[in-house]
């Protein structure tokens, strides 16, 4: 009922309001206006003289334009309801789209799920389809949050049936609105399990179980949402505050949800997609790799320890203090390392075989025709000497003691031969050569046949066959470490620009798209003295830098390199300490290598292949 009552005299009038907020003042005829000036919050004014019907009318206008601006505050209010909702969904959306990990992507769902509709706990199930000759569909119950109780969780499966909420949710593809789930009504399908509410003593009551339909309407899973609050902040303990604070979803949740579980659904499958995509270029990645390596056989594995080792570092290095706060390292970069990791050596593929398989300093091919050369020398010492015996005998007159002269000079001969052979046999071998051995080798190019022995007991038509060794097997066996001339290093080393150029062809996706310049700069060292660029410090990127620690580190205490001896990792990390020293390495990066022992970590160490 609509009630008139007097608040406040102004002059000699009254000035009267509704109770329900809108006001009116009786006035003589010159002061109207002067009192809604004065007064802002009157509605009207009724001018003196006022009759019962006037005063009638002027209240029943008022109630009306009341009744008006309440629907119109009801209508606003529910537009911006809407708008938020609307907002949220749009909000949530965009998060879903943003996370590709799986696991991250369901609980944020979940989480999301329950903001918009202030559940106090909720779980979410997948629906696994069965292959063939593998039974029936289940639902794997994936996970599960509560803000009143804390509960183990452990994954489990369901049949995929209509004897629970969610099976039948799921089968269906209704969304199930459930008051109290401790009184179902008559005829449900399904029953509700209440081992979880005895055992951890919560309390089930209202339930919004709601079916997430991918692009294709296909049902992959299901929302279960559990005790509406009326305050979304409140927690349901003691489990009495259930009956207070507890109350059903509301047909606008039911909306709400179902338009997230829309979103939700195709969020998993894309998720999913790209998961698989990825599982697909990481399996073609390491099948890459591991087919370069078929063609260097004694690196074989050293790609794939050089990536643990460097994305090891990385993570490390992101927990390391403000110093290197420029080298850290977001989620996608760390996946970019290892995809530029895996790759660096790459480029071998367009390097000549031979010298990638080239585990001495002569090809065995060379070494064939360098035995053959001392044994044909030798052959021709005997033939000479014997030739010469004969001829000293057959004249007659020649003393002994010049036969045995003869002889011995010709076993001199012999033995130097023998000994210039075993020389470059053991200076083939891929190892570090001693001084002595060097000057010995580079004497042996000029040593010609014809240069044995000043006396005439040999004709000069037996050596005259020039150098023992030629200008290319001289060079080859002066090689002072490993097994490579300078003219085969500096090809190899081209597979460092061989890796770019074939990195940069891809079409990377934008997380990836500093792959080809990471894997480039590896060889690089900070003073200018790397390859192929000869980059300095500033134009080295980070993850380059830790590469290069991880690539040397690899490289000394590898037991499968045939040109040199492994090293122990303290060894190794004394070797890494001098070249950072010299301005060669990042000595904060390598700081973190060696404190947090990153050279340690178990999968590097068993992928290190042993002594053979």
């Amino acid at each position: 009922m609509l009630q008139v009552v007097p608040v406040r005299a102004f002059k000699d009038n009254y000035v009267w309001t509704l109770r329900s907020g809108g006001h009116a003042a009786v006035v003589d005829p010159g002061e109207a206006d002067a009192v809604l000036a004065r007064l802002p919050f009157l509605d009207d004014a009724v001018v003196r003289p006022l009759s019962a019907g006037r005063l009638r009318h002027k209240l029943l206008r008022g109630a009306e334009s009341l009744h008006g601006r309440r629907v119109v505050g009801q209508l606003d209010e529910a537009l911006r309801r809407k708008r938020e909702e609307v907002s949220d969904l749009n909000r949530i959306g965009l998060a879903l789209s943003a996370e590709h990990d799986i696991d991250a992507l369901l609980r944020l769902i979940l989480e999301k799920s329950r903001e918009i509709t202030s559940a106090d706990a909720g779980s979410l199930y997948l629906v696994e389809r069965a292959t063939e000759g593998d039974g029936r569909d289940r639902l794997r119950f994936k996970l599960t949050q509560n803000d009143s109780v804390e509960w183990p969780f452990e994954e489990f499966t369901i049949p995929l049936d209509q004897s629970s909420i969610a099976g039948y949710a799921a089968l269906s593809g209704r969304v199930v609105n459930v008051g109290d789930a401790h009184r179902l009504p008559e005829g449900s399908p399904f029953q509700i399990s209440r081992s979880f509410d005895q055992r951890s003593g919560y309390r089930t009551r209202s339930m919004l179980v709601v079916p997430m339909r991918d692009h294709q309407e296909v049902v992959i899973g299901v929302v279960q949402l559990i005790n509406k609050k009326r305050d979304r902040s409140a927690t349901l303990a003691p489990v009495s505050l259930v009956e207070e604070q507890v109350v059903p979803f509301a047909p606008v949740d039911e909306e709400l949800v179902s338009s997230l579980a829309s979103q939700a659904a195709v969020a998993i499958e894309n998720a999913d997609l790209i998961q698989r995509i990825r599982r697909l270029f990481d399996e073609f990645i390491l099948g890459a790799v591991a087919a370069v390596e078929m063609r260097d056989p004694v690196t074989e594995g050293h790609s794939r320890r050089v990536a643990v080792l460097t994305v090891g570092l990385a993570r490390r290095v992101n927990q390391a203090g403000s110093r290197l706060a420029h080298a850290r390292l977001d989620t996608n970069q760390l996946e970019e390392l290892r995809y530029a990791a895996l790759l660096h050596d790459f480029g071998k593929v367009a390097v000549e075989e031979n010298y990638l398989k080239k585990e001495k300093k002569l090809y065995a091919s060379k070494l064939i025709t360098l035995r053959q050369r001392f044994a044909y020398v030798g052959k021709a010492l005997e033939a000479t000497y014997l030739r010469r015996r004969l001829e000293a005998v057959a004249r007659g007159g020649t003393a002994p003691d010049e036969l045995r002269a003869m002889e011995a000079e010709f076993e001199r001969r012999r033995e130097e031969i023998r000994r210039i052979l075993q020389a470059v046999v053991s200076a083939n071998e891929p190892t570090v050569v001693e001084d002595e051995s060097f000057r010995a080798i580079l004497d042996l190019p000029v040593r010609s046949f014809a240069d044995h022995g000043e006396e005439d007991h040999f004709p000069v038509e037996a050596w005259a066959e020039g150098p023992l060794l030629s200008s290319d097997e001289k060079e080859a066996l002066t090689i002072r470490k490993g097994s490579l001339t300078r003219q085969e290093r500096e090809e190899i080393n081209k597979h460092v620009s061989h890796t770019y150029e074939f990195l940069k062809k891809i079409p990377w996706t934008g997380e990836f798209r500093s792959i080809p310049e990471i894997a480039w700069a590896h060889h690089e060292k900070l003073d200018g003295s790397g390859y192929p660029r000869g980059l300095r410090s500033a134009e080295i990127r980070p993850q380059s830098r830790m590469m290069t620690i991880a690539d040397i580190y690899d490289a000394l205490v590898a037991l499968d390199r045939p040109y040199k001896q492994s090293v122990s990792p303290e060894a190794a990390l004394d070797i890494l300490g001098d070249e950072a020293r010299a301005g060669k390495l990042d000595t904060g990066l390598l700081q973190v290598f060696v404190e947090a022992r990153v050279y340690d970590d178990p999968e590097f160490r068993s992928q290190l292949r042993p002594k053979r």
